[in-house]
């Protein structure tokens, strides 16, 4: 269970890569929507950090330091949520005040990058919350292997 478990998280943050930086090159470069692309960008960059956070804890990469790099991860993904946030509340006030035919995939699409600012949230989401748990995890096993004498 555990490392089906695993490679679930794994391969949602692989997908959450190239789907993100796919979403930047297409609405960044080709459709012409910055802020979608941008947003869409910083949801992939998320992903490859999660997923980088994922792989190091399996391979015991954090045995000795794994407090400060964790939380450091955690304060990442709680500034990430922070920008996702504030960026839907922005983009949802510009879409209700100054978008209000259908939804367009080009030139500036408000509630498209409401979707991107939603996604970079999740993603912060998660490198917070696995960082947090990774973090607990160790500490555990720190404090058990105090108690062992080793």
């Amino acid at each position: 269970m555990g490392c089906n478990n695993f490679a679930w998280r794994v391969s949602c943050a692989i997908i959450g890569l190239v789907v993100g930086v796919s979403a930047g090159a297409a609405f960044g470069v080709v459709l012409h929507n910055p802020d979608a692309g941008a947003f869409g960008l910083f949801s992939g960059i998320t992903a490859a950090v999660a997923l980088t956070v994922h792989i190091l804890y399996r391979r015991d990469f954090w045995t000795y330091d794994a407090h400060s790099s964790l939380i450091r991860f955690m304060y990442t993904g709680c500034f990430v949520q922070l920008a996702g946030v504030i960026g839907f509340v922005v983009y949802m006030i510009f879409g209700c005040m100054y978008q209000t035919d259908k939804l367009v995939v080009e030139n500036r699409s408000f509630f498209l990058t409401c979707v991107w600012c939603f996604m970079t949230w999740k993603w912060g989401f998660l490198l917070f919350f696995y960082s947090r748990k990774y973090r607990r995890e160790l500490t555990k096993q720190d404090s058990i292997r105090i108690l062992d004498g080793q």
